[in-house]
């Protein structure tokens, strides 16, 4: 067998192993989730997030992300307003994320969920298998109502 006759086959073999994930939440789950979330009425909250991605270091350090009238209000004790990152969501922000990235058909999905309040307390997407690097995942904990 010659090169040439070598290369569709490697094409073939690299086609059907790129099954994508279909393993993702429904969206009717997903939405029950965010029933249970709003059902706390929630308003005025801190959690901790911690982004994992191939990016700088501090990037990746866990952050206390404070809301205020359903608004992010500050992170680490600075401002919003001096802070320039949109990956930084109150937890309805970080379910619209969930919906706009389906949209994209990612490769993969890991959502998981607080058992009890609905929020997700993990969303990881990684769109494209064959693009390097791009994969992000959120990990959401320790919420707290505020008074």
């Amino acid at each position: 067998m010659n090169h040439f006759q070598i290369i569709p086959l490697i094409l073939i073999f690299l086609n059907f192993s790129c099954v994508k994930n279909t393993e993702m939440l429904p969206e009717d789950d997903l939405s029950v989730e965010e029933k249970k979330w709003r059902s706390q009425n929630l308003e005025d909250y801190e959690f901790t997030l911690q982004i994992s991605c191939f990016c700088v270091l501090e990037y990746t350090y866990p952050k206390r992300v404070v809301v205020k009238n359903n608004e992010v209000f500050q992170v680490n004790e600075t401002p919003i307003e001096e802070i320039n990152d949109p990956s930084i969501r109150t937890i309805d922000g970080y379910f619209s994320f969930i919906r706009e990235t389906r949209k994209e058909k990612p490769d993969e999905e890991e959502i998981t969920f607080h058992p009890e309040m609905g929020y997700p307390t993990t969303i990881f997407f990684d769109i494209s298998y064959m693009m390097a690097d791009e994969e992000i995942r959120y990990s959401i904990s320790n919420l707290i109502a505020l008074k």
